[in-house]
């Protein structure tokens, strides 16, 4: 009854939560969300290969590695300053990366930041997916019915709750053998995972 896992909690709720990501979105949402931040990408590498930069690799999904000989440390506290967090990987490279929460604004604050310029709208009219067509897949994903049932907040939260009802873990009663994470994990452990400091940051 002293046991504790900060493991097992971490790596669970992470599961579960991109499991519920996965069913809320289902396999269309997902594939927009994946569209948008490849093309917020391309954006980004074409405006920096616009304006002189050397971005090292022509296929990508949400990641650019760009050269800048001797002057990344500046690029990355440039940056910093304009509030976007870049990865230094050495002196001479950056690496920048999209999400589903990378906006406009933020496209210029990198282009900024590596003394750049844009025209965002001209670029996301001409830009071409960095994708080779053989790595895209074709197959139905998430077929499973669950990934197309839950589309609203009202029938997520219902499902969520069924889910819940189904459970046995501390709001029901003590788990004195078996999963540390049920006997021990408190409420207060696990909220920090929605602070916007741990769960927004996307640092590279």
């Amino acid at each position: 009854e002293k046991a504790t896992s900060n493991i097992c909690t971490a790596q669970v709720l992470l599961a579960v939560m991109a499991g519920m990501y996965a069913v809320y979105h289902g396999p269309e949402g997902l594939r927009t969300i994946a569209r948008r931040t490849h093309r917020y990408a391309a954006i980004l590498a074409d405006g920096l290969r616009t304006a002189g930069a050397d971005v090292v690799h022509g296929a990508f999904f949400d990641t650019l590695t760009v050269r800048a000989p001797g002057k990344a440390a500046g690029i990355v506290a440039d940056a910093r300053e304009r509030g976007v967090n870049l990865r230094l990987v050495d002196a001479d490279h950056v690496s920048i990366a999209c999400d589903e929460t990378t906006t406009r604004s933020q496209i210029s604050a990198v282009w900024a930041a590596f003394g750049a310029e844009g025209d965002i709208e001209a670029l996301d009219a001409t830009v071409a997916d960095a994708l080779p067509e053989a790595l895209l897949r074709s197959d139905d994903i998430l077929t499973h019915p669950v990934f197309h049932q839950h589309r609203s907040e009202t029938a997520m939260l219902r499902y969520l709750r069924k889910l819940a009802d189904r459970d046995y873990a501390l709001d029901r009663g003590m788990i004195p053998l078996g999963s540390c994470t049920m006997k021990l994990n408190a409420t207060a452990e696990m909220e920090s995972i929605t602070w916007p400091e741990f769960g927004a940051l996307h640092p590279f």
